[in-house]
């Protein structure tokens, strides 16, 4: 069988026409987006700036200073030993609970600030004859809270307690008294005490209302008889008359017995640290000279805190008695 002749320039062109055009690649796959795997780690997310500013703790509520307002009992009599050479007023007896009612101060950290470095400079200044025993942090360095007394200590027994606290919470409440301020205007001086055989170095509080009162009408002041003073305290003098009733009900010896009555506002005071050390007049000019510093005189008399309620401590439980937010309006002459 003869086989087909194709002529030479067909096989050449096809030749040709192979070998100047490449054949085509196939069209691109479009690629999916990667997916993890479940078996792969995901990816870490992007890290955030640290941040260098720290925020101050909140400030404890005054209830806890309630709960903690006791120190560990650590022995069963009285020892001065394990309290700075202290004796109790009332000795302790079985069955009896030590009482104090009082109104708080809980020092804001300026005030805290102000008063500890007064009294540092105060004990360099009385060194080495006088030590100072400061009220305002435990033996740890924490915080405490100061108080305005509003009884002397006295002790009820386990069936007077309740009925006791009961009786106190009426009367404070009937006394119409909202909350109030109170500043330190009154100075500060030497307070010994013969009972316990200390001396005490306090703040005098005054109502700051009423002292703010006094400065708005220096012409009344003027002509004021000299013999009729200014109580400078006159919500504490109606919380002290009600707290003395009460402790008097009982048996117990009044607060400020020995004041006279036209005086009694005077009398209220914050003990910020005591001593051993009798208040000779050394004493008292050493402490004046510290304090009328610059630093110390008027920041400290400007110092000022509410009074929201009173407290009762018996025995180791403290008993919060508030104030109204604002004082009942008195609906005649007398408040009748």
């Amino acid at each position: 069988m003869a086989l087909v002749d194709y002529s030479s320039s067909s096989s050449s062109s096809s030749s040709s026409s192979l070998d100047s055009e490449p054949p085509s690649p196939p069209p691109a796959k479009k690629r999916k987006p990667s997916q993890p795997s479940p078996s792969s780690p995901l990816p870490a997310p992007p890290a955030q700036p640290t941040s260098t500013t720290t925020t101050p703790l909140p400030p404890l509520p005054p209830t806890f200073h309630d709960l903690y307002a006791h120190t560990v009992r650590q022995s069963p009599v009285d020892d001065p030993t394990l309290h700075q050479g202290r004796r109790r007023i009332i000795p302790h007896v079985p069955g009896n609970w030590p009482s104090h009612i009082y109104v708080e101060w809980i020092p804001l950290p300026a005030q805290h600030s102000l008063l500890s470095s007064f009294l540092s400079k105060l004990q360099a200044a009385l060194a080495p004859e006088v030590k100072l025993n400061g009220f305002l942090t435990s033996d740890l360095g924490a915080p405490l809270p100061l108080h305005v007394s509003l009884s002397r200590p006295f002790a009820l027994s386990t069936g007077e307690k309740d009925r006791f606290l009961e009786g106190l919470v009426d009367r404070v409440g009937r006394t119409g008294i909202g909350r109030f301020r109170l500043a330190c205007r009154g100075g500060v001086e030497w307070h010994r005490t013969p009972d316990s055989g200390r001396s005490f170095l306090v703040l005098r509080v005054r109502s700051r209302e009423e002292t703010d009162k006094e400065k708005r009408e220096d012409a009344r002041e003027e002509e004021r008889d000299g013999d009729d003073p200014i109580n400078h305290n006159p919500e504490l003098t109606v919380l002290l008359a009600r707290c003395n009733t009460a402790v008097e009900s009982y048996g117990q010896p009044k607060l400020y017995e020995w004041a006279d009555e036209s005086r009694i506002g005077d009398a209220f005071h914050v003990s910020i640290a005591w001593s051993f050390a009798e208040p000779d007049e050394e004493l008292r000019r050493g402490t004046a000279k510290v304090f009328d510093r610059a630093e110390f005189r008027d920041a400290i008399v400007d110092m000022d805190f509410e009074v929201d309620g009173v407290k009762a401590k018996i025995g180791n439980v403290v008993n919060h008695i508030p104030l109204a937010r604002e004082a009942k309006r008195s609906r005649g002459l007398f408040g009748i």
